[in-house]
């Protein structure tokens, strides 16, 4: 079973083979970018994947035990969610879900 770092590092590669998505930083990690703006970044504090979702969906995650709220100092980050436990299935949907509404956000 891979670690999430291990699977995080094998899902990006899958989005980096898309014109639209380049690597940038976000709270001190490199992260995924769409249309220049992040959508998922690898959390070492958190020990997983960090996304941003519409914050409905972010709080479904939530509720069904999927995701973590994600929080900066004290401040709750209504659209950006933790997921810890690695699991290929679940983590390539989601990262190809916060693809999608961040490239669909406008500038």
């Amino acid at each position: 079973m891979a670690t999430a770092q291990e699977l995080y590092d094998d899902l990006i590669m899958e989005h980096l083979a898309r014109p639209e998505v380049s690597l940038g930083r976000m709270f001190h990690a490199e992260g995924l970018k769409v249309n220049g703006k992040v959508y998922a970044f690898f959390s070492k504090t958190k020990g997983g994947v960090v996304l941003k979702l519409p914050a409905a969906r972010a709080g479904e995650l939530v509720r069904e035990g999927t995701a973590e709220v994600m929080v900066m100092g004290a401040r709750r980050m209504r659209e950006w969610v933790a997921l810890r436990v690695p699991d290929e299935d679940v983590w390539r949907r989601l990262l190809t879900e916060a693809a999608a509404y961040v490239g669909s956000l406008r500038r």
